[in-house]
């Protein structure tokens, strides 16, 4: 009788263990948000186009390295942006590209257009996983990036300001517009 208490005893403590386990899986990821599809950013971002053409772009060493020196940031092992051109009739308008960042914890999605010449036409957050730190999706925050050409136009906290309480969201999200703007500068090249 004591053994089949104690193996029950056993059960029960793997059960909760795990299932505490869980608990603190799925509560990570009770926070995630979905905020657009990549569809939606793309028309806001670029209004006026009538397509939008996905566009293959090799991030080879030297490209990679141009970005990094650009932006003066650290460009991730897996730095893999999607681009499409916005065109408008046979007229180019610019890119939409998009990415991925770490926040504190976890990753957030955006995508940000820029015109042919690499100016910043805005930046949309598509999802954000954290609990905390959404403020990077406000209008007053990501407007910041508007009109801005390069990633020296992009620096934080002196061109981008800092948000209490996202510090690392609003940061790490800065220096994926300063590669992705590096990056709009080599598409505006064609190099």
């Amino acid at each position: 009788m004591k053994t089949q208490f104690a193996n029950r005893r056993q059960i029960l403590q793997k059960m909760g263990a795990a299932s505490l386990c869980a608990t603190s899986w799925v509560g990570g990821s009770v926070f995630a948000a979905v905020f657009m599809e990549i569809e939606q950013a793309q028309k806001l971002l670029q209004p006026h186009a009538d397509t939008f053409q996905a566009f293959a772009f090799a991030l080879d060493e030297g490209k990679l390295n141009a970005i990094a020196k650009a932006s003066d940031t650290h460009v991730p092992k897996n730095f893999n942006p999607q681009i499409w051109r916005a065109v408008q009739g046979e007229k180019t308008l610019g890119w939409v590209i998009s990415d991925r960042v770490i926040g504190k914890y976890d990753l957030i999605d955006y995508a940000a257009g820029f015109d042919v010449d690499g100016t910043s036409l805005g930046m949309e957050i598509l999802a954000y996983r954290e609990s905390h730190g959404a403020e990077v999706k406000q209008t007053a925050w990501r407007k910041q990036f508007v009109g801005k050409k390069g990633p020296a136009a992009m620096r934080f906290p002196d061109d981008i300001r800092n948000i209490s309480g996202a510090t690392l969201s609003s940061q790490h999200v800065t220096e994926g517009m300063q590669r992705l703007s590096a990056l709009a500068a080599l598409l505006a090249t064609g190099k």
